[in-house]
């Protein structure tokens, strides 16, 4: 399966690196882009839709995104701290009232943004046709009771993330999230194939996310991951119940419905061309082709490392979390060892970051699902790996 698309003279390794990954059967479709200094370097794509076959892979086909998601939805709502709209140490319940009782009377953006609040587990009795309503998983949050005392430990809030941070910004600006991302920041950068929640002409272009088939012991391993630790499972969305059609969440995440949910933690579709050059405006410190979207010193402050320590939720884990993004520091992760990249990764595989000190931007999206790269750890290391060592 041979890879298409462009790189620039020095950035053939990471060609190679992706190319190998093909060989390799370690993809079936997807793409990677890089930037530099705002500047595409490598724009690659390759494969198919589908494992059977399917159609060819373009350079404009997106699939689910899984949790990078979230780096998008955190960049919302610092475009709004940016604006002085709201300050990351005010009370959430100062935009949301209707958040302080059962003991989240304390809990702030803050608290929010780095994984702190001490509410990752899903509220009860949900269905997946649920997650599809948002007024619905308002109020069900609303309910909610921290199982840590907000702000003393760190524990990956894998779903209510998105809900959490969107209503933020409903609130204070008063269109949904995904309204929000695609008039305030995709449209002026000239973004075009990157959405939470994609509109019906764009569904040609989005692929099917796939599951491999795991052995036996891959599935003995994660069923006693997700439920040796009842915080896990229930972060997780392990007991949310399938809708009326039998669909579990990823089952609808692969449908058109689920591509025009806005469930901002997980439901965002991108190619990787758009998912480099929504981080290269922020590599760029929040400047992209003289369209300004966030100022430097907002940049800064927002990419700035808050805490790392063993997660409760990705059981064990160290994670360098900024306010809403993962960060380097740390050898093996995409990110890298630079403590100045932050982005996300998703659970199917994808990848987006910035790194600002050397202008580096990188968006890896592809279509086979790999739950252990959870962190990204695994194809996109090795392509980031490929991209940083050609530039330093």
């Amino acid at each position: 399966m041979q890879v298409q698309g462009q790189v620039e003279p020095g950035f053939e390794p990471v060609r190679e690196a992706f190319q190998r990954q093909f060989d390799n059967g370690l993809n079936v479709g997807g793409s990677v882009a890089v930037c530099l200094r705002g500047k595409p370097v490598v724009n690659l794509w390759g494969g198919t839709t589908a494992p059977d076959g399917g159609d060819p892979w373009r350079e404009e086909t997106m699939t689910i995104v899984y949790s990078t998601t979230k780096g998008l939805t955190a960049t919302c709502l610092h475009v709004l701290a940016d604006r002085g709209l709201v300050q990351y140490d005010d009370l959430v319940s100062k935009y949301w009232p209707e958040f302080a009782q059962n003991g989240k009377e304390r809990i702030t953006i803050r608290h929010l943004l780095t994984h702190q609040a001490g509410i990752p587990q899903m509220p009860e009795g949900l269905s997946v046709s649920d997650l599809l309503d948002w007024s619905t998983m308002v109020r069900a949050l609303e309910g909610l009771s921290p199982v840590w005392e907000p702000g003393a430990d760190t524990g990956y809030h894998a779903l209510d993330f998105g809900w959490l941070v969107g209503e933020i910004v409903r609130r204070i600006d008063g269109r949904s999230l995904g309204t929000f991302l695609h008039e305030e920041i995709c449209k002026p950068l000239g973004i075009k194939k990157l959405f939470v929640g994609a509109p019906d002409s764009e569904e040609p272009n989005i692929a099917p996310l796939h599951s491999p088939e795991r052995t036996p012991e891959q599935e003995a391993m994660a069923k006693a991951f997700m439920e040796g630790n009842t915080l896990v499972a229930r972060a997780m969305g392990m007991a949310i119940n399938p809708d009326s059609a039998g669909a579990n969440l990823h089952d609808v995440l692969n449908t058109r419905r689920g591509h025009a949910a806005e469930i901002p933690a997980v439901s965002g579709v991108a190619c990787a061309r758009d998912l480099a050059r929504f981080y290269a405006c922020l590599a760029n410190y929040g400047d992209l082709d003289g369209v300004r979207i966030l100022s430097e010193a907002t940049v800064r402050r927002m990419s700035e490392e808050q805490s790392h320590r063993p997660d409760r939720v990705i059981i064990g884990i160290p994670i360098r979390w900024s306010l809403g993004y993962m960060n380097g520091g740390d050898p093996g992760w995409p990110q890298g060892p630079r403590k100045t990249s932050f982005g996300h990764p998703g659970a199917g595989g994808s990848v987006g970051f910035a790194d600002p000190e050397i202008g580096m931007s990188f968006g890896y999206v592809p279509n086979m699902m790999a739950m252990a790269e959870l962190t990204g750890i695994g194809r996109a290391s090795a392509l980031a790996d490929a991209a940083r060592a050609c530039i330093a």
